[in-house]
């Protein structure tokens, strides 16, 4: 990933993924294709660099642009966890019921 900086400003290259977490309790995030589910306690986000399962309380949606794959959450950030694959996370829960 790089920044640009021009006049106070930094631009993030189309495509790249960035995430930062601010005090466990705000979450921004770039290159999101879409949220998959989600509700106060789980949201699952496919980004560019695979699927993110966010776990915590009280989370809410503060800003959402479709468009440029931004994401802003608000709430008690517990847990992030990448998955590579393909519904990875899906699978490994199916797999600890049935497997």
């Amino acid at each position: 990933m790089t920044l640009h900086q021009e006049s106070n400003r930094y631009s993030i290259s189309t495509g790249d993924h960035l995430l930062t977490v601010r005090n466990k309790k705000r979450m921004d995030m770039t290159a999101v294709k879409e949220i998959e589910r989600f509700d106060q306690e789980e949201f699952y986000v496919k980004t560019s660099q695979g699927n993110l399962l966010i776990r915590g309380e009280e989370l809410k949606i503060v800003h959402l642009d479709v468009d440029k794959g931004l994401l802003t959450l608000e709430g008690n950030v517990k847990l992030l966890q990448y998955d590579d694959e393909e519904n990875g996370l899906s699978k490994g829960f199916l797999h600890k019921l049935f497997g």
